[in-house]
C-alpha cells in the first residue's frame, strides 16, 4: 500500500492504492450486500454513485455515528480500500446520499467546515484541491448539498444550530460557479424545519424532509428550484428522511419507520403520489441515506443495529416494480 499525502489550502488530500483484493461480500436475508466496513468506532454514511455507477462517494466519521471529524472518501467498483479525497484533521467534509457527484461537470459537492463554519464545497476526483463555493457570516451552517441535473446549480440546507423541535431550516440554491445564495425555502419565516434537499433528474422539482412547528414528524415534499409549488409527497405519522431520486424520476428512495417498523427501513414511493410505498429492505437493523444506481439497478444505504451504532455500507438490488 502506497499512500501520498499533498496539501493545499490547509486541507490534505491523501490517495490510497494498492488494495488487497477484496472478500466475497456477505448477505442478508433480503438480499442486501455489504459493500464497505470501516473499523471501528468509525461509520461510513451517506453513499451516493458516480455518474458512471462504478464508485461510491460517501463520508467516514472518525468517532462514531455522526460523530467526530470526518473525510470524503471514493470506493471504486464496490471493494477494496476506499481512497480518502478531502481530510483535514477533526473537520467534517460531509456529501449527501442521491445527486452529489455530478456528471456534466464532473464535481462532488460536499460540506465542510475547515474555514470552522459550514460552506458549500465541490471537488473533481483527481484535481484537487477542493473549491470552495459559498461563503457567508453568521452562525448557521451550509450544509447537505446536491446539484441539479446540468451541474449548473447546487442546492443545500442552512441549518440554524439549534438540536430537537426548535429548529428552523432553510432550503436555499447557489450557482456552481460561486455567487449569491437565493432562497428556496425560508424555515424560520414559514415556520418550518426543512432539510436534505435533492434535485430531481428533469431538473423540475426539489425533494426534502420537512415539519411543520414544533412537530417531530417528518414527511417528504416537493418543490419547484424557484419555490413555488411545494406538495406533499408523504403523509401520517411515518418519520420520512433522506429522500432522493430514481435515474428517471418517476419514484423516490427513503429511509422510514412505515408499517410500524422497529427501525427505519428503505421505501421507494412514486413522485406524482400515486400508489402505496414499496418496502426495499426488510431487516430487523436500522437501514437509511439511500441511493439509486444511474442504470436504477440498485439501491446503495447505510445500516447499523439501531441507528446509533457506526453504520456500514450495504447496497440491495432495486424492486422489480420500480424498474419501469
Amino acid at each position: 500500500m502506497i499512500k501520498k499525502v499533498s496539501v493545499a489550502f490547509g486541507v490534505a488530500l491523501v490517495l490510497v492504492t494498492g488494495s488487497a483484493a477484496a472478500a466475497p461480500a456477505p448477505t442478508r436475508a433480503d438480499g442486501a450486500e455489504l459493500v464497505y466496513r470501516p473499523a471501528y468506532p468509525r461509520s461510513a454514511q451517506n453513499a451516493a454513485f458516480s455518474p458512471d455507477g462504478a464508485s461510491l462517494v460517501f463520508t467516514e466519521f472518525f468517532d462514531g455515528y455522526n460523530l467526530g471529524g470526518a473525510s470524503l472518501n471514493r470506493l471504486r467498483n464496490f471493494g477494496g480500500t476506499p481512497e480518502v479525497l478531502v481530510q483535514d484533521g477533526d473537520q467534517a467534509a460531509v456529501n449527501l446520499p442521491g445527486s452529489a457527484w455530478n456528471g456534466p461537470r464532473g464535481l462532488i459537492t460536499f460540506s465542510f467546515d475547515s474555514t470552522n463554519r459550514d460552506e458549500i464545497w465541490v471537488l473533481q476526483p483527481g484535481n484537487p484541491p477542493p473549491r470552495r463555493v459559498t461563503k457567508h457570516d453568521g452562525t448557521r451552517g451550509y450544509t447537505e448539498p446536491s446539484f441539479s441535473p446540468d451541474g449548473n446549480w447546487i442546492v443545500f440546507q442552512e441549518n440554524d444550530n439549534q438540536s430537537g423541535t426548535g429548529a428552523r431550516g432553510s432550503i436555499l440554491k447557489v450557482p456552481t460557479a460561486g455567487g449569491k445564495a437565493i432562497m428556496v425555502i425560508d424555515g424560520p419565516r414559514s415556520n418550518t424545519d426543512n432539510r436534505q434537499p435533492n434535485w430531481s433528474p428533469r431538473g423540475d422539482r426539489i425533494v426534502f424532509q420537512s415539519r411543520s412547528g414544533n412537530s417531530e414528524d417528518w414527511d417528504l415534499r416537493t418543490i419547484a428550484p424557484d419555490g413555488t409549488g411545494s406538495t406533499a409527497l408523504t403523509s401520517g405519522s411515518d418519520e420520512d428522511t433522506d429522500a432522493s431520486f430514481s435515474p428517471d424520476g418517476s419514484w423516490v428512495v427513503y429511509s422510514s419507520d412505515h408499517a410500524g417498523a422497529p427501525h427505519a427501513q428503505i421505501f421507494a414511493k412514486r413522485t406524482d403520489g400515486t400508489g402505496q410505498p414499496v418496502r426495499v429492505t426488510t431487516s430487523d437493523q436500522y437501514d437509511g441515506a439511500p441511493s439509486w444506481s444511474p442504470d436504477g439497478k440498485w439501491i446503495t444505504f447505510e445500516s447499523s443495529a439501531d441507528g446509533v451504532a457506526p453504520t456500514a455500507l450495504w447496497r440491495i438490488p432495486a424492486p422489480a416494480t420500480t424498474r419501469g
